[in-house]
C-alpha cells in the first residue's frame, strides 16, 4: 500500500521546489557589469599560481624547448666514428656498392649526431681506397688468409691496421683497446681475442718503441 504524502512533507517538498526554481533564476540572471563581486587578493594569487605552474609543467616545457643532443666528448665522438666506418666497411666489403655511395649513404641516413664525421670519413676512405696497402701491412701478423676472416673482424682489423700505420697521433694501446672494444659489440662471440692477439703483435711490429713502454 502507498505511503500517503502528510501535508507536511508537501508543505517542505514545495518549499524546496521554489528554492531550487529561486536559485535557477538566480544563477541565469546575467550580472551587471560594474556590480561583480569583488575578487580577493588570495584569489588573485592562487590564480597566478596556476598560471605560473602551467607555464613551467614539463609539457609547456618540452613544447617551448627544443630536443637538444647530448654532447659527447672527443673521444667518445671517435669511438662512434670507429663503430660507423665499421660498418660502412662491412656494407661495401660484402656488396658491389662503390665506396663513394656507401659513404654518402651513412653521412646522410644514419644518426651521425654523436659521430666525429670527418674521423668517420678519413678511417672510411683510407681503408676503401687503398684496400690492398692496408691488407698488406697486416698480412703478417694473420694466422689465415684475408680472405677467410670473418667480415666483421676483416673490418676492425682494417680500421687498427690503418690507425696503427697513418695515425701516429693516436697511442698504440688506445688503438688496440678500441678494436677490442668493437669486436666486442659487433663481432662474434670471443672474437675479441683474435683481435688483440694480432692487434699486440702487428703493433709490436709497426711501433716497437711504443710497444715497448710501460
Amino acid at each position: 500500500m502507498k505511503n500517503i504524502p502528510q501535508p507536511e512533507e508537501l508543505k517542505n517538498a514545495k518549499g524546496a521546489d521554489s528554492s531550487d526554481a529561486d536559485a535557477s533564476k538566480t544563477e541565469s540572471a546575467p550580472v551587471i557589469p560594474g556590480t561583480e563581486e569583488p575578487r580577493s587578493m588570495g584569489d588573485i594569487l592562487r590564480e597566478a599560481e596556476l598560471a605560473q605552474s602551467a607555464e613551467s609543467s614539463p609539457e609547456a616545457d618540452a613544447a617551448a624547448k627544443p630536443k637538444r643532443v647530448k654532447k659527447v666528448s672527443r673521444s667518445q665522438s671517435r669511438r662512434y666514428a670507429r663503430e660507423r666506418a665499421l660498418q660502412a666497411l662491412y656494407q661495401w666489403d660484402v656488396s658491389t656498392a662503390q665506396s663513394s655511395d656507401v659513404r654518402t649513404q651513412f653521412i646522410d641516413e644514419q644518426d651521425m649526431s654523436r659521430v666525429d664525421v670527418e674521423y668517420f670519413t678519413q678511417l672510411f676512405n683510407g681503408v676503401s681506397h687503398n684496400p690492398e696497402e692496408v691488407d698488406e701491412a697486416m698480412k703478417g701478423s694473420l694466422d689465415r688468409d684475408i680472405d677467410a676472416l670473418d667480415p666483421i673482424e676483416r673490418a676492425v682489423l682494417r680500421i687498427a691496421t690503418y690507425e696503427l700505420t697513418q695515425c701516429q697521433d693516436i697511442p698504440a694501446r688506445v688503438v688496440i683497446n678500441e678494436g677490442i672494444e668493437i669486436t666486442k659489440r659487433f663481432g662474434a662471440d670471443k672474437g675479441h681475442r683474435y683481435i688483440n692477439g694480432v692487434l699486440d703483435k702487428l703493433a709490436a711490429e709497426v711501433r716497437p718503441l711504443e710497444m715497448k713502454k710501460r
